[in-house]
């Protein structure tokens, strides 16, 4: 992997104004929301509200900064950047893998970031327990650094940003992460299960509510992570033939 283009990568990211607005205002000012509606009620797993809404919401910010990989990769085949890659000594896994840990990179100070709001907001861990929970909901995020680049491989640039966006919508409601699912009906608590974002939330509790769910959780999104991965190196081949 060269070292070189992924910091270029990273800095690119970290200078746009949407990753700073979007990718970590939106969580920050989401959690100070529904923080503050449903912070005095505790989960039926025993967390405090503001807990487990900090974390949601942080899953939440990092998933969606991972996922808009994609953005960048469709952009870059549509301006022909990809072709001119292949005139370097970069091969395409390399350029692949830039791509994931660049993504993987950006959802950390949204991690950071989050918790340093429920900390100023009063949310009380241990030094072990915040790393737990960071480390947890980290490496959680490595399916949807996948899936964006399997979505940016298959969408032009000029469209895959809003099709990111409305994705990002249901898989934060309908997942779980916006709102309790324990004040929703049960059909949406059902439906929850269908979406990897409930199951990084999960994942992201699991280090403080030890309900027995980290397995589950790991291999949910293991599955998630494994499908799009199969999807991203057959149509990167398949893209490479036809240049």
């Amino acid at each position: 992997m060269n070292t070189t283009y992924l910091g270029l990568e990273i800095k690119r990211i970290l200078r746009s104004p949407q990753f700073t607005i979007f990718t970590i205002g939106m969580p920050v000012a989401m959690f100070l929301l529904f923080g503050s509606i449903f912070g005095k009620l505790v989960a039926p797993n025993g967390l405090p509200a503001d807990v487990q809404t900090m974390i949601n919401l942080a899953a939440y910010g990092a998933s969606g900064g991972a996922l808009f990989t994609g953005t960048r990769v469709a952009q870059e085949r549509t301006d022909g950047w990809q072709r001119q890659l292949r005139l370097t000594p970069m091969r395409g896994p390399g350029y692949l893998a830039v791509k994931v840990v660049s993504a993987m990179a950006v959802a950390l100070p949204v991690l950071v970031t989050v918790f340093v709001a429920g900390l100023a907001l009063g949310v009380h861990l241990t030094a072990a327990q915040w790393g737990l929970v960071l480390g947890s909901l980290w490496l959680g995020v490595l399916p949807f650094a996948v899936l964006g680049l399997a979505i940016g491989l298959f969408g032009k640039g000029d469209t895959v940003g809003a099709v990111t966006g409305a994705l990002m919508m249901p898989l934060g409601m309908l997942g779980g992460l916006w709102i309790p699912l324990y004040v929703l009906p049960d059909w949406m608590a059902t439906l929850a299960h269908f979406f990897p974002t409930y199951w990084l939330g999960r994942l992201g509790v699991e280090p403080l509510a030890h309900a027995g769910g980290l397995g589950p959780a790991a291999l949910v999104l293991a599955g998630w992570l494994v499908v799009p991965a199969l999807v991203v190196v057959r149509r990167f081949r398949l893209d490479t033939a036809r240049l």
